[in-house]
């Protein structure tokens, strides 16, 4: 199996370890993170040090990295771990958990988490390090820009675009063929009924916007 260094041992990092272990594709074959005592573990993957260590782990003969570092609305820290990976010439697996459902005719890019039992219609294209989390539904047609995380039991309906680090709260649903802005926060169970302008957060029944960002 293929070796994968995860960026970030938090609680997402062991959604990640578990759907690795699933697919048994690849093998998580250590962790970096600057939050978490050197030496430790995450579901018995080794913590080897903060995301300084990448480079020696690189050179060290290492090919593929997952950011496995969640995000609660703010992917700066998600995006900045992927650049670290990147410019080191490392590639992004997809991580997909065995009990998701992702249609042969969408299209990802790389880095992506789907997870268990989470749906991804035909259609639908998912750009590089999004997070499509478990029991959420992204409909046929759909598009999502890169670092967008859609958490636990939220549902796109068909042809929604989603732009660039946006994030879909738990259990928030939308209408069809709706448009949301980069930058844009949706809270956990709100309603989307219209397109929704970047960089504001949005919340309620229908939802509002409360604040922008």
């Amino acid at each position: 199996m293929k070796k994968v260094v995860l960026l970030g041992a938090g609680g997402h990092a062991k959604c990640v370890i578990d759907a690795i272990r699933a697919g048994r594709e690849y093998e998580p074959a250590c962790a970096l993170d600057p939050s978490v005592v050197e030496g430790g573990t995450v579901l018995g993957v080794k913590i080897v040090g903060p995301d300084s260590a990448l480079p020696r782990l690189a050179r060290g003969g290492l090919s593929l990295a997952f950011v496995a570092l969640g995000s609660t609305g703010d992917p700066k820290k998600r995006a900045a771990l992927w650049k670290l990976a990147e410019d080191l010439g490392l590639d992004f697996p997809n991580i997909i958990h065995p009990s998701a459902m992702v249609s042969p005719n969408a299209t990802l890019g790389r880095g992506i988490y789907v997870g268990a039992g989470a749906i991804v219609n035909a259609g639908a294209v998912i750009e590089d390090g999004c997070i499509i989390n478990s029991g959420a539904i992204v409909e046929h047609d759909c598009r999502l820009g890169l670092f967008v995380h859609i958490a636990p039991g939220a549902v796109l309906s068909a042809g929604v675009k989603v732009g660039d680090r946006s994030h879909l709260g738990t259990g928030c649903c939308t209408a069809h063929y709706l448009t949301i802005g980069a930058d844009t926060v949706i809270g956990a169970g709100a309603v989307v009924v219209r397109d929704m302008p970047a960089r504001a957060v949005w919340v309620g029944n229908p939802a509002k916007k409360i604040k922008g960002r």
